[in-house]
């Protein structure tokens, strides 16, 4: 439930309001589903790339070439589909975070060095995302029979961007 409360600045502000007579400043009361989500959204991104990387890589010696470039575009292309919502979504609630600082504390020397860094190596995993997705997973994808040094050309920049959101999540905790 919300109410209106009167400032001193004589303008009305709408404050969330808990039963208990106390009230939230509305970007405190945001922080924590915005912290959750963007929690939630990296979680997903990188399991889902781990998961590529990591577990589907480690089974595929045991099929056929035929069969194993196959699989490996049928799952690149979920995976890609998957991880844009996620890395859009980790992306736009980075940038909400800080913006919801600045809205409790009007001062930049509230951000700490973190959480520039933190929108950062999200940025730059994106643009790793976005270089893998038009370069070496669209050749692969548009190749009659894709030779296996281009799913190794996937494959490293989607380790990278597995470290970088280990270090991102090392970030937001600092």
């Amino acid at each position: 439930m919300f109410i209106l409360q009167l400032k001193l600045s004589n303008s009305l502000c709408i404050l969330p309001h808990f039963g208990n007579g106390k009230t939230m400043p509305l970007p405190a009361f945001y922080w924590e589903p915005i912290a959750a989500i963007h929690t939630i959204t990296l979680a997903l991104w990188i399991g889902s790339i781990f998961y590529y990387v990591f577990g589907l890589q480690s089974c595929l010696s045991l099929l056929d070439p035929t069969q194993k470039t196959s699989l490996q575009l049928q799952s690149l292309r979920k995976l890609f589909q998957f991880s844009w919502i996620n890395a859009f979504l980790a992306l736009i609630t980075q940038i909400a975070a800080m913006g919801l600082t600045l809205l409790n504390t009007p001062h930049i020397t509230a951000i700490t060095w973190s959480t520039y860094a933190a929108i950062i190596v999200v940025f730059l995993m994106f643009i790793i995302q976005f270089y893998v997705f038009t370069t070496a997973y669209r050749k692969a994808r548009r190749a009659l029979r894709p030779k296996p040094a281009v799913f190794t050309k996937i494959n490293t920049p989607l380790k990278l961007i597995v470290f970088l959101g280990i270090i991102n999540w090392v970030l937001l905790v600092l």
